[in-house]
């Protein structure tokens, strides 16, 4: 099973490699597209420098580290949509990424994909979570426009990803874990990250109120939930405990969070995520290998697991 970090400068790429990951993903964007199209129309879900590769030479030699190691390099190109003007300016892009070594692109717009497709059909193609491909007849369908691989949205559970995975056997299939958890479906999702100090809008507080009194169960539901993300921090989203049933279920990779995140972040994710992945293969005993994960998240974060960020909350329990 393969370990996959982001990558956001040249500085960390070799540290991360070095530490266990096997393959880096991140993205870069031309002084081209922010003249045209300003910073507020994301090229790959960030608005920020910090969680930008800094230039085209930095993205090759990112693509270099990671060739040099052993490991691969996926460019992010994964907004939910584009447009014709922006589409047309991202095929010269990825030319350029091509050259610079890039042999693959995670993205979500079936559009992109299309174009990209034809004009470079040695590229592997990455479905991200923001293609929100939530049943293997959607799988089917992207594969069908030239998607080698899938990353399996966030809010499925862990029995329908097995299922899907049981499904499209045949495509190798990502699944996420270790920080980052959205409270909301990410393919869904409007919100715009571009706050300046990195406070997003589904971490910002807001109340529910019924229209009618008193609220359906399933609005109660909602309330309730909502209002707990309050005392939640997103930035401590795990899922270890799900490891032994990825490796069951066949899955080919996991997926690190954290495009802008400090390296020392990142190299705590690898170098924990290679000590459960060796643990998940040694231990028979699943009641002990989750207390040895709980015992993590509590060192790794400073407080006990919280159901809301958990990856797999259908394994949550109250510790």
């Amino acid at each position: 099973m393969r370990i996959i970090s982001p990558v956001d400068h040249v500085a960390e790429a070799g540290q991360l490699l070095t530490a266990g990951a096997d393959e880096l993903y991140g993205g870069y964007v031309p002084a081209q597209w922010h003249k045209r199209f300003g910073r507020l129309a994301s090229i790959n879900q960030r608005t920020f420098d910090g969680a930008q590769i800094d230039s085209y030479e930095g993205l090759c030699r990112v693509v270099e580290a990671c060739r040099d190691a052993g490991g691969e390099f996926a460019l992010t190109l994964n907004t939910p949509f584009y447009n014709d003007a922006q589409i047309s300016l991202l095929i010269d892009y990825v030319g350029e990424a091509v050259a610079a070594g890039v042999t693959s692109v995670i993205l979500a717009d079936l559009a992109l994909l299309r174009e990209l497709k034809k004009h470079f059909p040695h590229l592997l193609f990455h479905a991200s979570t923001l293609a929100h491909l939530a049943n293997s007849a959607a799988i089917r369908f992207y594969q069908q426009q030239g998607i080698g691989r899938v990353i399996l949205p966030r809010h499925l559970t862990l029995a329908e990803m097995t299922e899907i995975r049981q499904q499209v056997a045949d495509l190798p299939c990502d699944a996420f874990l270790l920080v980052g958890k959205c409270p909301n479906t990410e393919g869904l999702c409007s919100f715009h990250h571009s706050s300046p100090d990195k406070i997003w809008p589904c971490e910002i507080p807001y109340q529910i109120e019924p229209l009618k009194v008193p609220p359906s169960p399933q609005v109660q539901q909602a309330m309730a939930r909502q209002a707990s993300w309050a005392d939640s921090n997103r930035r401590h989203g795990c899922g270890l405990c799900a490891i032994p049933h990825l490796l069951k279920a066949g899955f080919d990779g996991l997926k690190l969070v954290g495009r802008g995140a400090p390296t020392a972040r990142k190299l705590i994710n690898i170098s924990t995520t290679v000590a459960f992945l060796r643990l998940a293969r040694q231990m028979d005993d699943f009641s002990h290998y989750r207390k040895a994960a709980i015992a993590s998240h509590r060192r790794i974060f400073g407080v006990s697991c919280n159901e809301n960020v958990c990856y797999y909350p259908e394994l949550f329990e109250d510790n």
